[in-house]
């Protein structure tokens, strides 16, 4: 029938439940999660003791699952089966043959929902999840739901806190976004946090700052900041509390050079005239379009050679800190001192 996206899936599921086989995969697990039981509970209305099953990925009984799609829902209009999590790349060759002539004999009044979770599924290199995708495609539903946008991700935090009887700025709610993983689930447990401290009223940033703990993307992110802005005293701080946190020297020093990978990109995109939604798109930036804006944001006075050179600075420290045995906080230091150096050398 159709390869969906999030929205697609949405809308095909606000217009009624269709009929048939669905496949569910992508990035974001939750989501999977979060419409594999949408698809069950428009399936099966009210108490699904006889007229769902969940059949364990991980161990297959294919004569069981055929046996169970082809059961007639008891005293319902339809029945529901849900194969979670199958690692289909490694199915044997028969065992994924029977699960495709599943697929073929999956008629009404049966709704099957295969949902893909902890397991990759890729499609464009694995022959057998094309396989998979394939049959799926001509009998029913395939979404993939990856992350969203830090875009849609803002709006599903305001319209979250309306719905609460709270307010939040586009900013406030940018904010929030920034400083998680990215992930809905994340978004929706510190937006549901905020709600019940406001109660009503307006989210304040001030809110945000005492109750949300940022991930390490977004402190070290504070880091690069500071150093763009020259501020040693703010940088050496962030780093001293990060690393007071226990987080691993190899972690903040990779986050920190991608953000530096993120100006340069950025930095040689406005070289080149290109825009900031199409250099996202051509360097791979598909749900973290906004570090590719603040990239665009933050570049504009940084000289390529600059960025050039504290690349090879972040890659000495990479291979000091995984062969020396040196100190790690000492490699750090000197790291982003030896970034403002460069820095001073730029402005003279």
């Amino acid at each position: 029938m159709a390869q969906m996206n999030e929205k697609e899936l949405n809308r095909a599921l606000r217009t009624g439940l269709p009929s048939g086989v669905f496949l569910l995969y992508g990035s974001d697990r939750y989501l999977v999660e979060r419409y594999a039981s949408l698809i069950v509970d428009r399936a099966v209305k009210g108490d699904k003791t006889f007229n769902y099953e969940r059949v364990d990925g991980a161990k297959i009984d294919f004569d069981h699952l055929y046996d169970s799609i082809l059961t007639l829902p008891m005293m319902a209009e339809r029945r529901a089966v849900m194969l979670d999590d199958p690692d289909i790349d490694k199915l044997s060759a028969g065992d994924l043959d029977k699960l495709l002539q599943i697929l073929n004999d999956a008629v009404e009044p049966t709704v099957f929902i295969i949902a893909i979770k902890q397991n990759e599924f890729l499609p464009k290199k694995s022959s057998r999840c094309r396989k998979l995708l394939e049959a799926v495609d001509r009998l029913g539903i395939a979404a993939e739901l990856g992350e969203r946008s830090a875009a849609d991700l803002a709006a599903f935090v305001m319209k979250r806190c309306a719905a609460a009887g709270c307010t939040i700025s586009r900013e406030n709610a940018d904010w929030l976004v920034s400083k998680t993983t990215g992930e809905l689930i994340a978004v929706q447990n510190e937006t549901d946090k905020l709600i019940a401290f406001t109660q009503s009223g307006e989210v304040s940033r001030e809110a945000i700052d005492r109750l949300v703990s940022a991930t390490v993307e977004a402190e070290v992110f504070s880091l690069s900041k500071a150093i763009l802005a020259r501020d040693y005293a703010k940088a050496q701080g962030i780093l001293s509390a990060l690393l007071y946190l226990r987080e691993p020297a190899v972690n903040i020093l990779y986050v920190l050079s991608m953000s530096f990978v993120d100006l340069s990109r950025a930095r040689a995109a406005i070289s080149a005239g290109v825009e900031t939604s199409k250099a996202a798109a051509d360097f791979g930036y598909k749900g973290r379009e906004f570090a590719m804006r603040n990239a665009f944001r933050d570049c504009r006075k940084l000289p390529q050679q600059f960025l050039r050179r504290a690349l090879e600075v972040l890659a000495r420290a990479d291979f000091e800190l995984k062969s020396s045995g040196n100190d790690e906080k000492i490699v750090l230091q000197k790291t982003i001192t030896e970034l403002f150096l460069l820095l001073g050398e730029e402005r003279a």
